[in-house]
């Protein structure tokens, strides 16, 4: 039989940066495999990739049970996928099972186009969507499923989907009809940074390793050049480097196919292909310059044409007011808080002819970017916070590793970072970690603090030793985390009990807040002693105090072991574990900063989350002292008297 139905052009979500809220929206999970149009006609089942081809014969099963639809003709929209143990879908997966291994082989129908000689295309989603579950309802297998959906509550649910490590959510205007091509009725909010790229070249292997060693990887540009964001190493496994070294080799090509390609060292050993590969790639970041930072590679992509892969960047979910809105009271802040910048003797705010903000040397794109939705705080006042700050915060943060909390986007869509790439600002020190293939970042003066502000880092966690001397820590942090439970007062108590052990040991200790809901008391020390010895002696404190109070405490960090009870992390001490630092900002509400006390101070009026960016700095200015003034100048040593002593606590 010649197929007679017209496969329609799929429908295709925008990616946007936020979860539309209001009842007039539908979400469904964003599922991580191969988007497929099924077409019943005559008995027979054909599976149409989004750019068209037959994709049949390698999901035979979906196009089987499809074919028991209660009907006579139909095109069903959805995503064929391979479904993990914990309910995750994976391209990964799908790719091996394509390639012969095992997975569970799901079709997630998800819209009903055509069904019986009747075009219902143009009816609402919502009634596609009940008559689509109808007609799935009569199907005896277990291959093909309804795609479900939840009825408003966008935001709550992108951020369910994001605790469970999905790729994201669809949210789809539930009155609309299908329209094929991308537009704005469908919208999609990834919880993963990742999208198709075309491959451009290889590098060959090092070491051990077979088949190549990365791929060069490129988009096209708003003008239709292909440009080169970097190179993705990792990802593969043994049957795919060589399988893809196979294909790599067929198309290699003199010259490279990019606009840009890489100079000098990045240039060597490079072999160019033709742009005819789509790599799947997940990755932390694409910077201002277009390049991938820790891009992992997902698999290839047949179902998606080279010539269409260009940059996917989030627009925003409503576009910008004309009346101003929050964009003009964000510009007010920001010229406010680079007035008081100024006023204070700080080194002066220059705005330039393209709205951009110098700091310390350092130019700050989109310095009016609000950064702490619920408070106003910009780019721009954080960076000003760091300036401000600079000489209480230096000597603790100079020239340790820093593991950072990004949000470029603004506070709840962070990410963590250790490694530091090569395009970072020179002020961004790179610390070579044995046994670690890429450096981690440290500062040690203002223009590395506002370098850091510029990428949108709003938490600085710090190892506990110098980039000179990485395998010496220097410091001991004991952070006192309650269970929401506890009172403030216990909490107080637990670090004054601390206090209390270490000095029993002949050790001065000091306390700060931690901008979240505990206490830390740090021990500075003489470095000498090695990770493992550190970390030993800081738990043999943490169970001196736990023992002494077994009711009050624990030192399993295990949240049902915690209940009522306050955990003694002492595993901060271990080699590449770390702690927030003295006057670094944190990703939560209110912008609250982890910060110094006296011992006098701490008390029942000076809460975990007291301080904030926008208090800080009156305090610094009314102190008479720096309550960790003997800080630099405690001398004491982990010596193996010592180490003898805590046994007796």
């Amino acid at each position: 039989m010649t197929p007679s139905l017209r496969v329609p052009r799929p429908q295709l979500a925008t990616l946007v940066d936020a979860a539309p809220e209001g009842d007039d929206w539908l979400h469904e999970i964003k599922y991580d495999g191969y988007r497929l149009l099924a077409v019943l006609e005559g008995g027979d089942v054909r599976l149409i990739t989004r750019n068209g081809k037959d994709w049949t014969t390698p999901y035979r099963a979906v196009a089987d049970e499809l074919a028991e639809l209660p009907a006579d003709t139909a095109i069903v929209d959805g995503e064929v996928v391979v479904v993990l143990p914990d309910g995750r879908t994976s391209f990964q997966a799908l790719q091996n099972v394509q390639s012969g291994g095992s997975g569970v082989l799901r079709f997630m129908a998800f819209d009903l186009l055509h069904l019986d000689g009747v075009d219902v295309s143009q009816e609402p989603l919502d009634d596609r969507k009940a008559l689509l579950d109808t007609v799935l309802g009569g199907l005896p297998g277990d291959v093909v499923h309804y795609s479900d959906h939840v009825e408003g509550q966008g935001p709550a649910f992108h951020r369910q989907a994001c605790r469970l490590h999905l790729e994201g959510i669809i949210s789809k205007r539930r009155s609309a009809p299908y329209s094929p091509g991308r537009g704005r009725e469908w919208v999609k909010v990834k919880c993963l940074r990742e999208q198709e790229f075309v491959v451009v070249g290889y590098t060959a292997p090092q070491g051990s390793r077979t088949g190549f060693g990365a791929l060069w990887l490129a988009a096209h540009d708003e003008d239709g050049r292909l440009v080169q964001v970097g190179k993705v190493g990792t990802g593969f496994d043994e049957a795919a480097l060589r399988a893809l070294h196979r294909t790599l080799r067929a198309i290699q090509v003199s010259a490279p196919p990019v606009v840009n390609p890489p100079r000098g060292a990045s240039a060597r050993g490079v072999q160019w292909v033709r742009p005819e590969l789509v790599a799947q790639v997940a990755y932390t970041e694409m910077t201002a310059d277009r390049s991938l930072r820790h891009p992992t590679f997902r698999g290839l992509r047949d179902d998606k044409a080279a010539g269409d892969v260009g940059f996917e960047f989030p627009a925003p979910l409503r576009p910008p007011s004309s009346s101003g809105g929050d964009m003009a009271s964000g510009k007010a802040r920001a010229r406010r808080s680079a007035s008081a910048g100024t006023s204070s003797g700080r080194s002066q705010s220059k705005r330039s002819p393209r709205d951009r903000v110098e700091i310390a040397g350092i130019s700050l794109s989109n310095p009016d970017k609000v950064l702490y939705a619920d408070s106003g705080v910009t780019k721009l006042d954080l960076a000003n916070y760091y300036e401000s700050v600079a000489e209480w915060i230096l000597p603790h943060i100079e020239d340790r590793p820093l593991t950072l909390v990004r949000c470029p986007s603004g506070r709840g869509d962070c990410f963590y970072q250790k490694h530091i790439g090569d395009s970072a600002h020179p002020a961004i020190l790179r610390v070579a970690i044995p046994g670690d293939p890429e450096p981690y970042g440290a500062v040690r003066n203002v223009t590395g603090l506002i370098a850091l502000a510029q990428l949108g880092v709003l938490e600085l966690h710090t190892w506990g030793a110098r980039r000179d001397r990485v395998e010496q820590p220097d410091r001991i942090v004991l952070d006192l985390d309650p269970d929401p439970a506890v009172p403030w007062d216990r909490v107080v108590e637990a670090a004054r009990q601390v206090r209390e052990a270490f000095s029993l040991l002949d050790f001065e200790s000091f306390v700060k807040t931690t901008g979240g809901k505990g206490l830390h008391v740090v021990v500075p020390f003489r470095r000498g002693p090695g990770w493992d010895e550190v970390k030993a002696f800081s738990r043999a404190v943490a169970e001196a105090v736990s023992g002494a109070s077994p009711g009050e405490y624990t030192l399993n960090i295990s949240k049902a072991k915690r209940r009522d009870r306050i955990l003694i992390d002492y595993l901060r001490n271990g080699r590449g574990a770390t702690a927030i630092e003295a006057y670094s900002t944190r990703a939560r509400s209110g912008a609250p900063v982890a910060v110094p006390l006296s011992w006098d101070e701490l008390g029942p009026d000076v809460r975990e989350d007291h301080f904030t960016i926008r208090n800080v700095a009156k305090r610094l200015g009314s102190l008479k002292q720096d309550p960790w003034k003997d800080y630099a100048a405690v001398k004491q040593s982990i010596t193996a008297a010592v180490r003898r002593k805590v046994k007796s606590l």
